[in-house]
């Protein structure tokens, strides 16, 4: 149903009073803040007409309407080609970023703090797929005798830095031997398949133990960050949000949403199945299938490469307008970073 060019305009207000105010909206509101030149009854038919056709309704019998989750789709619809963040929320993502970070967890972790500290909700990022992800390189740097740093690049950046203990002291000659012996084998290949890999079936030289130990601490760390599925920052937020609109029903719904990010596995597919095969930024209105998360609103942004995704979780009111736009610009900043600087920056380093 295509809405007349005034019920749009009457439905946007709305919804927009109603996230600013938090309040139910009347005509007369609606005349007052915007100056419609037409008259209150004319309003009052066309709100009669947007909550027959299920954007609006009434929380009790004699109050002003408020945005159904239909209305507030529409909003973010209208929404998508609109919202632009400021000059000021654009510097502090750009500034955040300005040290060049090698470490891609702590680069997603600082990401989700990102989009829950600009947006007031709770930010999520999802890291790429360990099967889609490649291995680079590792590289081997002697730190004292019996002790090598080993970092993992990926080509997305440095997944994993850790000291290793050796059996035995070793030259500086030797790390190079097994360091090269591990790129020339496993350069290229997914993480996935570097973290099942079976040391039987390797080259020459894999059963030396300085080779074996680096492998095996390889395989522990990519099994480690397997698990890791999900980083959530601002959780917080959403319970003063909750707290604002509906104060009898907030500690009950805060439960359900912290129950329901707690198992990574079943929140990422989740996600994932609301995006399905779409692309760039995008709003679920209260569709999320994962139990806990129905009354809220996603949204997200995929980032490349490997299929990465990141977001914003809140309640249906929530701010549509910063939240699509703080999604797609750090989208596009983290894609950016992981495309290109991660790796310059550690082949700056060491030479390569």
């Amino acid at each position: 149903m295509t809405l007349p060019e005034r019920q749009r305009l009457i439905l946007k207000e709305i919804v927009d009073r109603y996230i600013r105010r938090r309040e139910p909206v009347s005509s007369r509101m609606i005349l007052d803040d915007y100056g419609l030149l037409v008259s209150s009854a004319t309003v009052r038919n066309d709100m009669n007409d947007l909550e027959a056709a299920g954007y609006i309704e009434k929380p009790y019998a004699s109050s002003g309407r408020i945005p159904t989750k239909k209305g507030y789709r529409f909003f973010v619809d209208w929404l998508l080609d609109l919202s632009e963040l400021t000059k000021k929320e654009r510097l502090e993502v750009v500034e955040a970023y300005g040290v060049r970070c090698l470490e891609v967890g702590e680069t997603m972790r600082q990401t989700a703090f990102l989009l829950g500290n600009i947006t007031g909700y709770a930010g999520f990022v999802i890291p790429p797929r360990l099967e889609e992800t490649r291995l680079d390189r590792v590289v081997l740097i002697r730190m004292e005798p019996r002790m090598v740093l080993l970092i993992i690049v990926s080509d997305i950046g440095v997944i994993e830095h850790r000291l290793i203990p050796l059996e035995k002291d070793l030259p500086e000659e030797e790390i190079d031997r097994v360091t090269q012996l591990i790129n020339d084998n496993l350069c290229g290949v997914s993480l996935d398949a570097v973290r099942e890999l079976t040391l039987e079936d390797g080259p020459e030289g894999w059963y030396e133990p300085p080779v074996r130990q680096a492998l095996l601490v390889l395989r522990h760390i990519l099994e480690r960050r397997n698990r890791q599925r999900l980083y959530f920052e601002g959780i917080l937020n959403l319970a003063d949000s909750l707290q604002e609109v509906a104060p009898a029903h907030a500690m009950k719904r805060f439960v359900k949403l912290i129950n329901a990010v707690q198992d990574e596995r079943a929140f990422t597919e989740a996600i994932r199945t609301i995006r399905g095969d779409r692309e760039g930024v995008m709003a679920a209105v209260s569709s999320c299938p994962l139990p806990g998360l129905e009354e809220y609103s996603v949204v997200s942004s995929d980032y490349r490469p490997h299929s990465g995704i990141l977001g914003v979780i809140a309640p249906l009111w929530m701010d549509y307008g910063k939240a699509l736009s703080t999604t797609s610009y750090i989208a596009n900043r983290l894609e950016a970073l992981l495309v290109g600087s991660c790796k310059a920056g550690l082949r700056g380093q060491d030479g390569g």
